[in-house]
């Protein structure tokens, strides 16, 4: 952005168009390590290339290439032929990894020995016609293999100086305008305000990127400078910034999505770094004309994408601009786009770490002995803004059918939003989730299930909120509790919140317990009283539980249930016959509480 920026203040400060094409070769060496770069126009004949501003060329070597007979852009074979000139031609970028092996290019075996390049890579100046304006080619002593963000950077550098050369001419245009035709004079100035306004925007855009103001702030500002709404959203379809704020109009969605106005134009989007309008009734098309508008809008609709090392991270949508964006606007749109796919690339990377970071710190602290360096831990922690002294719960997701599942801390984090900061890490082959308990963590959590599942089709999942630990030793412990009843549950019928932050002794059993075991338990001593229920439609198991939870208060059950006193003696004799034991006993008491928890643990409900 840094290199950007000088290349972009060169331009404003109207330099001489040689000072800054060479501005742009001296970037390309400097961002990249390359030790030679030239910027190349095409001759007035449209023949052949020239040098019109180098960084690190010998005076000798410049002269020569741009000599009229040197790099022709159509050679008459392979023995003429160079790189520069097929990028000219194709107006793609063209890399030569060692030129010792690039026999297709006949020139290179007489211009690379004179200045001493094994490698160079050649990208089109790319212009609003249908030709480019020139090349722009970087040169390396050592031969080299150039990836993705090394081209992005090249493309981007040829980008400004297409800019540049743009500028000057539109500067040309309107000076020759001024002093020959008067009587264009409307027109000129016209062009000018476009113009302004298009360096404006781009000054703007620069110093948005170096004050750091992230997606929200970009995309304000491109809506206020178009008059339109802006939306940028993940492949996915889901919004990650919007503006503005009062007379919002979202990009089409739904069914809309599937029609093939709106299907062509986003498919359309493999094509590059262009603005597509979804043209109403027809197939958007990069640069097309508008021919008919949605109803209420008076530009349209149009999509631009945001484009990182072949993969589409996000879309642009610009809709129901003041007009029409016209070519110049079209340019901003998509130079917005471009950082945008930096802004997505830092999110995606600080996205990356934060989970790494989280996953080794869940880990630690998990340890069934208990982490090995608590201050450690502790400080890890506060690092990633949460203060485990304070006490915080421990939570298992599971997913059914098991299996990894793409960007689920990142649909967790989407679920709990801004209310509900989370420590998230993999473990024991579970997602697990450390929050505050304060507020409750029912109320994060619930959207947390609800989201996942809806962005995961076809998959069920479980969330076990287990104990809060108020020390660092108290962790792996409450995991173990969480672990259990998401087994219990998942044995038994996956999905859903369950709760088991209270349960005394029952978490005890949860912890060091397995599903089956647990699960006969429940059933063998609870199975009489739901079959008797199941077959009479009696409420044995209700008025059992309703009794135990009042203190095995007669009166208190009867109160819950409102039903008469005698009601509930009747009913808990019924429970004594067929259980063939004394409620008078405590351990029957305790036997009772503990099978009637697991069952709501596991949400058995058959006799």
């Amino acid at each position: 952005m840094s290199a950007v920026g000088d290349v972009t203040r060169a331009v404003n400060a109207a330099e001489p168009l040689e000072r800054v094409l060479a501005r742009v070769a001296e970037q390309a060496c400097a961002l990249i390590g390359f030790e030679y770069c030239a910027v190349m126009l095409a001759g007035p004949d449209r023949g052949h290339l020239r040098v019109a501003g180098s960084s690190g060329l010998s005076r000798d070597y410049v002269a020569m290439v741009s000599e009229v007979g040197s790099l022709l852009i159509h050679p008459a074979g392979p023995h003429l032929d160079s790189p520069a000139a097929e990028a000219f031609r194709d107006g793609r970028t063209v890399a030569v990894p060692d030129v010792g092996d690039a026999h297709r290019y006949g020139r290179l075996r007489h211009l690379a020995p004179r200045q001493g390049y094994r490698a160079l890579i050649a990208a089109p100046l790319d212009a609003a016609g249908p030709d480019p304006l020139g090349v722009i080619v970087a040169y390396s002593v050592a031969a080299r293999e150039f990836g993705p963000p090394e081209v992005e950077l090249v493309e981007l550098l040829a980008d400004q100086a297409a800019l540049a050369l743009q500028t000057a001419r539109l500067r040309g245009a309107q000076e020759d305008v001024i002093t020959e035709l008067s009587r264009a004079n409307a027109e000129l100035h016209r062009s000018r305000a476009v113009a302004e306004w298009a360096e404006h925007q781009h000054r703007g855009l620069m110093q948005l990127v170096l004050d750091g103001v992230g997606l929200p702030g970009l995309v304000t500002a491109l809506a206020e400078a178009l008059g339109a709404s802006v939306t940028i959203e993940d492949p996915d379809g889901r919004p990650l910034a919007r503006a503005p704020e009062r007379g919002y109009h979202p990009p089409p969605a739904g069914a809309a999505r599937r029609r093939r106005p709106v299907r062509d134009a986003l498919d359309a989007l493999d094509r590059g770094y262009q603005v597509v309008e979804v043209r109403a009734g027809q197939a958007g098309r990069p640069g097309a004309s508008a021919v008919g508008h949605p109803a209420g809008s008076a530009g349209g609709v149009w999509v631009a994408p945001v484009v990182v090392g072949g993969e589409l991270p996000a879309r642009l949508w610009v809709t129901n601009p003041r007009a029409a964006p016209e070519p110049v606007e079209r340019r901003v749109i998509e130079r917005f786009a471009l950082v945008v796919a930096l802004e997505a690339v830092k999110r995606r990377h600080l996205l990356d770490v934060e989970e790494r970071l989280s996953g080794d710190l869940v880990g630690d602290l998990l340890h069934p002995g208990g982490p090995q360096q608590p201050q450690g831990v502790l400080e890890r922690a506060a690092a990633l803004g949460h203060d485990l002294t304070r006490p915080h719960v421990v939570a298992v997701l599971a997913l059914d059918p098991p299996g990894p599942a793409p960007r689920l801390a990142e649909l967790v984090r989407a679920g709990a939003g801004p209310a509900g900061p989370l420590l998230l890490g993999s473990h024991d082959g579970l997602q697990v989730l450390l929050l505050a308990d304060r507020p409750d963590p029912g109320d994060v959590l619930g959207p947390v299930l609800a989201h996942v599942e809806q962005a995961l089709p076809g998959r069920t999942a479980t969330i076990a909120i287990g104990p809060a630990a108020d020390t660092v030793a108290a962790y792996a412990t409450a995991f173990r509790v969480a672990r259990g009843a998401v087994r219990l549950r998942r044995a038994a019928r996956p999905g859903g919140l369950v709760d088991v932050r209270d349960l005394g002794l029952t978490a005890l059993l949860l912890e060091d317990g397995t599903p089956d075991a647990l699960r006969r338990f429940s059933g063998a001593l609870l199975h009489p009283l739901a079959a008797h229920d199941a077959r009479r439609g009696g409420d044995l198991l209700p008025t059992l539980r309703a009794w135990l939870a009042a203190g095995c208060s007669t009166r208190g059950a009867a109160r819950e249930l409102v039903v008469h006193p005698n009601t509930v003696g009747y009913r808990l004799a019924r429970v004594e016959e067929l259980l063939g034991r004394s409620l008078r006993g405590t351990d029957t008491r305790l036997d009772l509480q503990l099978a009637l928890t697991l069952r709501d643990v596991a949400r058995t409900d058959d006799p």
